[in-house]
């Protein structure tokens, strides 16, 4: 799933996925990722352009929140505060340092980081 050796990457919006589709795709990503002793992966939400609804990442962010809770992840970052480094979000989140610059140069809010 890396890109030109950047962080994993996983696309939970494509055409036709319901929410609790992509929510049980998330559960089973963030299983493996935290097996294989990843530090950080984006998944791909999408910002909800139709409508203004974002219905899967806020079910994600939901879902971060929990597991944060939980510790079952060590932190998330909406991609929309990747580039104000200095947000409480940011600031909160373990693996600032290893997204890549270009999420910090160009904030995504389809994008969520997560740190396991």
């Amino acid at each position: 799933m890396p890109k030109g050796g950047g962080i994993a990457e996983y696309d939970l919006h494509p055409r036709g996925m319901r929410v609790d589709e992509a929510v049980a795709r998330f559960d089973r990503i963030v299983s493996a990722e935290r097996a294989a002793g990843r530090g950080v992966f984006a998944v791909v939400t999408g910002y909800g352009s139709t409508g203004g609804t974002a219905k899967i990442k806020g079910a994600i962010l939901a879902q971060c929140r929990r597991y944060r809770r939980q510790n079952h992840i060590r932190g998330f970052l909406d991609g929309e505060f990747a580039g104000d480094i200095f947000s409480a979000q940011a600031l909160d989140f373990p693996e600032l340092c290893a997204l890549p610059l270009s999420a910090k140069r160009s904030p995504n809010p389809g994008v969520v980081y997560v740190a396991v």
